[in-house]
């Protein structure tokens, strides 16, 4: 009775696990569809494609730096005072010697007087002493004056003789320093004077601060940028090079400049610690809109290249042995290839070899390439000279199969936003 139960009930367990898989198995299929990521190698479907193309190429070292004029004079009071008047205006031409400030000038005319009555003072004392030191010279030829007397008045006599000459030198120096309360151009330009104001106190440049910094009068005809280069990209300059140049201000004005210095010493960047070289850049025809203290972009072409068999930056590899490479797309898949690159910009990297117009590559790892990869290199290349030295078939001219390739040209560091490739 048990047996003929158990016996009826194996077909319906039979047909419920042939339902179950079938569901299973469908089940399975739409989501492979819907999430192709997680089941099977189907992730070069979402992989970005990119096609090789030409190209022109230019590698840049890209700088920022600030306008200013290349013959300007800081403006700075060589005494201590009170501006009592402000006579040129901000923007002015001036001449060489024409007026810009005055200081206050009544504690120095008292002083000088003080020291003219000195003067006056030290002058009768050395007129008296040098008529009693006469008067004793003409005793002492009758000899009634001691050695000691002739000695005392000679000594007095030098003495009022020297206080003259001090009042005298201290006098002079007032003299001076009131010509220094007057401010003037130390050269023809354009007067850039920071707000200053009437009765301010201003100290001079021989304080421990500086001194106050007045203004500055500036040559606007010719103007410069200076910027700072790092010490990798400095080598690769050279005096005379020209340079393109934008202004934040005028961004749709590009000019030209060539590099008129390049400094000798290296100075240490205050935002990363690196070291860098000031360079400057005169503008060949500076804009009459353009102002000093204006922020500039200058551009510094250093390599070009028209029609370049190039790709996006963003489909090449490296390995830590500088080894370069792509993801070759094929029918069925992709495939590891060795490329030599040459210079690069910001969106494209020259393909030398390994590469040609039309093929595709991966913008990404396909999933399949995870890890490690071992990177083939490029076959050794068979020369006369070298089958010359080894006989037949020798290679000795060719670099052995685990050496890198040489460095692109370009391969580099900058400081700012210098381009290079990957």
């Amino acid at each position: 009775m048990k047996s003929s139960r158990w016996s009826k009930s194996i077909p319906r367990i039979v047909i419920a696990l042939v339902v179950l898989a079938g569901a299973g198995w469908g089940a399975r299929a739409i989501w492979k569809q819907l999430s192709p990521t997680l089941f099977g190698n189907k992730r070069e479907e979402s992989v970005p494609i990119t096609k090789v193309r030409t190209a022109t190429i230019a590698e840049e070292i890209i700088a920022v730096g600030r306008l200013r004029a290349v013959f300007s004079t800081d403006l700075k009071s060589e005494i201590n005072g009170r501006i009592i008047k402000i006579i040129a205006a901000d923007g002015q031409r001036l001449k060489r010697d024409n007026e810009i400030l005055r200081l206050d000038q009544q504690d120095i005319l008292t002083q000088l007087q003080e020291m003219e009555r000195t003067i006056e003072a030290a002058k009768l004392k050395t007129q008296r002493a040098r008529r009693d030191h006469e008067r004793l010279l003409e005793l002492q030829k009758r000899g009634v004056v001691t050695s000691k007397d002739m000695e005392d008045s000679r000594i007095t006599l030098s003495l009022s003789e020297n206080d003259h000459s001090i009042a005298e030198a201290r006098a002079a120096n007032l003299r001076d320093k009131l010509t220094k309360t007057i401010i003037r151009a130390p050269h023809d330009g354009t007067l850039l004077l920071r707000d200053l104001t009437e009765g301010q106190v201003i100290t001079g440049a021989a304080a421990q601060n500086g001194g106050t910094l007045l203004g500055e009068v500036a040559d606007l005809a010719q103007l410069m940028i200076r910027t700072n280069i790092n010490e990798i990209d400095v080598a690769r300059l050279k005096v005379g090079d020209v340079a393109r140049v934008r202004v934040d201000a005028m961004r749709s004005v590009l000019m030209t400049g060539r590099v008129k210095r390049i400094a000798t010493s290296a100075l240490e960047s205050g935002v990363d610690r690196t070291r860098v070289f000031p360079v400057d850049v005169v503008l060949d025809d500076p804009d009459e809109r353009l102002r000093p203290g204006m922020s500039a972009t200058v551009m510094f072409t250093l390599a070009r290249v028209e029609n370049a068999t190039a790709v996006a930056l963003s489909a090449v590899f490296s390995t830590p042995e500088a080894v370069r490479y792509v993801f070759f797309k094929k029918p069925t898949g992709f495939e590891v290839r060795p490329v030599e690159i040459g210079i690069a910009d910001t969106r494209y990297v020259e393909i030398l070899t390994g590469l040609q117009v039309g093929d595709e590559v991966a913008r990404t790892r396909p999933v399949e390439f995870e890890g490690e990869l071992p990177v083939p290199t490029p076959p050794p290349v068979v020369t006369k000279s070298s089958k010359k030295d080894g006989g037949p078939g020798a290679k000795t001219g060719a670099a052995p199969s685990d050496a890198p390739p040489p460095p692109r040209r370009g391969d580099r560091s900058s400081s700012g936003k210098s381009s290079r490739g990957p």
